[in-house]
């Protein structure tokens, strides 16, 4: 998360503007009295700390109300996570939530970490000198990164599970503590000050935070705890889903009803897809894939009942970067609903989240703007982040948006289709209906076609200008990125949706890819590119059509608008031209190949085949960290999916007929895009003169040629299992299965042991130039972590907003989880490990 702590201000400043007084005049006596020298006094050990210090604070009537509680040695409910200290509405005795055992982060006020010294403070100390300028405000010594993996772990838990705006938490290394303020743009963090000499500015924290109002601790307005007989309500619809006949949501039980979430209330106010202005009131639990990150979008997808209709939705809540080039998806389904574009979401009504009953503003982030006020007013300067990151053509930078898919979980080619064929061909349902096989920025961009809309005047947020605030002695500086980016509450209700993993047949399957590819030309034509086409996006519906769900990150196409140099999409279905070059601007042939990616792995996963191990998904999760000029980390990959498609070392083969005659002719068209050729861009202009003509080419041939079995749908073939237990599965095959090597294997094992020379080059022209066609670019989307909000598998997921690597720089719109270290395994099964470093001290 380096660049995105910044500071740090003074103590004082930070309290004055982050919590407001309430009450009237500031109980001086009361706070003149307060001392905290027993905390440091006998201490041996940071946990005996604790105890004079919540002392310090219980028994001075500091915070009437609230209560400060060792949890150093009960680990959270349902994360098992251990912050030293946790504030929590009550008193002494009863403070805990009915119904669990422990503490539980939905219950929690604020959390504060001890550590023993100052060598595990997380960040520098304020510069004194130009010697001592620092480029970052986060240390970069172990124990450093250690306590910095700490606090992002649990900030990151506390705002999953909490309707918040924003989180206060304290850090103390010592005798010196810090105050941070969590928002989703930035954290804001304080000076260190000695506690002990000056506990009047830890006192003063500590009265102010008593007396603020719930909107005033951060908390969502527009959300409340649900009542009994809401609560109840949520209950019965959910295991009445969970009971009936035919087409359900897999687990949704087990992940909406948990007791370590209590049942809210979410008031949404928007617009219907008649622009007619509607608010409903939802009852929600636990969101489907709570987020893993800080900082950034933050989506959180819930199944909810509308209390009116008292019908079962989904319910969709995440901050939107706010930019001239990024509309709301609101305004994007309007867009694409106003073009015909076929099987699109269901969308009930959608909008931004007021910040009121008024609803004249709007819930955004504060960091960003507050900084710009504070520059402006104390005329402190910003420093550069030391990783060279900027806002234009900077590769590989933290805000690049790569997701990893959890869900256990193409290039068009246009010169394979006879020329004489007519559009109508292409275009053509089959003719048997659907009821007789029914068994989840930063962006600019810079298109050959299609108009951009203007940006919402309320969308034009600028950026802080660093060059027009006055340069002062670097003891005065500020340590944080120069870029400032405002996020806005967002929210979209809609019909359910069920998994692609629910298909019941290939054909009903193959029939959902085609339905992609139809709603990706169609759009496109309408100035729309999606970006991010995944399984967990690619869903149905309850009869089995497939319909392109979460729109979040698309961008209208302009080509008037310069490009910026960063991927977006999900890692495991990126095309292989996208993950071999970080330079790369995205287009729609890229997302044309990722519904081939798709539709690969759930073959793999639910239908039988001549692949009875993970090998064939090792290709998903393939990554390589390389470094770039700069130190700037990139993720690369598509080496061993290029070697599936030109020279696989065991074709995979489908017992379908026509899931197989299907995958045969779209691997081909593969083939030949990414075959070296001086024809290559001849080849590409005519893709994108017409995308998608070619892949629905060969499926409503196979659609209409069969033959096609009825209900060939398997449980997973490949769930979820350690890697080392997969490792074994893939050994004991090899043993049993292969008794020569051939000079195919050979090489592949030699591949793998580090020499590729076998392997086909990856042309550099299949990667399109950054002028080339018409294409986009984005800075925002979700991490590699990313956030599998849009995976309704209900099987636990790795996201980009999740796990991953302090140094990966490949991510989904939010920077890399600072809760995590810079080793990752990877896992062929459809997600991808990380080693975390968040155990306690």
């Amino acid at each position: 998360m380096s660049a995105y702590y910044c500071g740090p201000i003074p103590a004082q400043d930070f309290i004055e503007e982050f919590l407001p007084v309430n009450l009237g005049n500031i109980p001086n006596s009361l706070l003149n009295r307060i001392q905290f020298t027993k905390v440091t006094a006998h201490a041996k050990s940071e946990s005996q700390m604790y105890k004079p210090f919540i002392d310090a604070v219980n028994k001075s009537g500091l915070m009437p109300g609230y209560i400060l509680v060792d949890i150093s040695n009960s680990g959270e409910d349902e994360t098992g996570s251990k912050p030293d200290v946790g504030a929590f509405k009550g008193v002494r005795g009863k403070w805990k939530r009915e119904g669990v055992d422990r503490w539980v982060w939905d219950s929690s006020e604020m959390w504060i970490e001890f550590k023993f010294d100052l060598s595990h403070d997380a960040f520098i100390p304020t510069p004194t000198s130009d010697e001592e300028e620092a480029k970052t405000l986060d240390h970069d010594t172990e124990k450093a990164l250690e306590t910095q993996g700490q606090l992002a772990l649990y900030a990151t838990r506390q705002l999953a599970r909490q309707h918040r705006t924003f989180a206060i938490s304290i850090l103390i290394c010592g005798s010196h503590a810090r105050f941070i303020r969590w928002d989703r743009s930035r954290a804001v963090v304080s000076e260190r000050f000695n506690y002990v000499e000056q506990p009047r500015i830890l006192a003063e924290f500590f009265w102010r935070y008593g007396q603020l109002t719930d909107v005033q601790r951060g908390f969502d307005p527009t959300a409340r705890l649900a009542t009994k007989e809401e609560a109840d309500l949520l209950v019965e619809k959910i295991k009445e889903h969970a009971n009936r006949e035919g087409r359900k949501i897999p687990d949704i039980e087990k992940n909406t009803l948990s007791a370590y979430y209590q049942p809210h209330v979410i008031t949404v106010a928007g617009a219907t897809p008649s622009e007619e202005s509607l608010t409903r009131e939802y009852v929600v639990q636990r969101p489907l894939h709570p987020p893993e990150s800080p900082i950034g979008r933050s989506t959180r997808v819930y199944f909810a009942v509308d209390t009116v209709s008292q019908e079962l939705v989904c319910l969709k809540d995440y901050w939107r970067p706010i930019d001239n080039n990024r509309p709301p998806e609101s305004d994007i389904y309007k867009r694409l609903r106003d073009a015909e574009v076929p099987h699109l979401p269901t969308v009930r009504h959608s909008g931004d989240v007021p910040l009121d009953s008024s609803g004249a503003a709007f819930q955004e982030t504060l960091s960003q703007e507050w900084l710009a006020d504070y520059l402006a007013r104390t005329g402190l300067v910003p420093d550069q982040p030391s990783s060279g990151e900027d806002d234009t053509e900077e590769i590989g930078t933290s805000d690049e948006n790569v997701g990893v898919d959890g869900e256990g979980e193409g290039e068009d080619m246009d010169d394979f289709v006879e020329h004489d064929e007519t559009r109508s061909d292409v275009d053509s349902e089959e003719s048997e209906s659907d009821e007789e096989n029914e068994e989840e920025e930063d962006g600019a961009t810079s298109d050959e076609g299609g108009e951009g809309d203007g940006p919402r005047e309320d969308d034009k947020k600028q950026e802080a200008e660093p060059d027009d605030v006055k340069e002062t002695p670097a003891k005065l500086r500020l340590c944080l990125s120069a870029s400032f980016r405002t996020y806005r509450h967002h929210r979209v209700v809609q019909e359910l949706l069920y998994p692609l993993s629910t298909a019941k047949s290939s054909k009903e399957l193959v029939k959902a890819i085609r339905n992609t590819v139809k709603c990706l030309k169609e759009a496109y034509a309408a100035g729309v590119m999606h970006r991010d086409v995944s399984s967990g996006n690619v869903m149905v519906d309850e009869s089995g059509s497939g319909i392109l769900n979460d729109w979040d990150h698309a961008l209208i196409l302009d080509e008037n608008r310069v490009a910026a140099s960063r991927r977006t999409g999900t890692w495991q279905f990126l095309s292989i031209a996208l993950g071999s070059d970080a330079r790369k601007t995205h287009d729609i042939l890229d997302d044309l190949e990722s519904c081939y990616w798709v539709l690969f792995y759930q073959a793999l996963h639910h239908f039988k085949s001549n692949e009875g191990t993970r090998e064939s998904l090792e290709m998903f999760d393939e990554y390589k960290e390389r470094v770039l000029p700069g130190g700037i980390y990139v993720c690369m990959g598509g080496t061993l999916k290029l070697v599936h498609l030109v020279r696989p070392y065991k074709p995979v083969q489908f017992d379908s007929h026509g899931l197989d005659v299907v995958m045969q002719g779209l691997s081909k068209q593969l083939q030949r895009y990414y075959a070296p050729s001086p024809n290559f861009e001849r080849l590409r202009r005519r893709l994108l003169q017409r995308p998608g003509h070619a892949m629905l080419t060969t499926i409503n041939a196979a659609l209409k040629g069969g033959p096609w079995p009825k209900n060939d749908r398997l449980p997973d073939r490949f769930p979820r299992i350690s890697a080392r237990a997969e490792r074994k599965v893939i050994d004991a095959a090899r043993r049993t299965t292969e008794t020569t090597t051939t000079l195919a294997s050979a090489q592949l094992l030699a591949g793998r042991s580090g020499d590729k020379s076998f392997l086909p080059r990856i042309p550099p022209i299949a990667g399109p130039s950054q002028s080339s066609g018409r294409v986009t670019r984005s800075t925002t989307k979700r991490s590699l972590d990313v956030e599998a909000a849009n995976d309704v598998s209900g099987s636990p997921v790795v996201t980009g907003d999740s796990a991953r690597s302090k140094r990966r720089k490949v991510e989904t719109e939010v920077p890399t989880n600072m809760a995590t270290t810079r080793s990752q395994t990877r896992r062929s099964n459809g997600a991808t490990r990380y080693s975390r470093r968040t155990g306690r001290k």
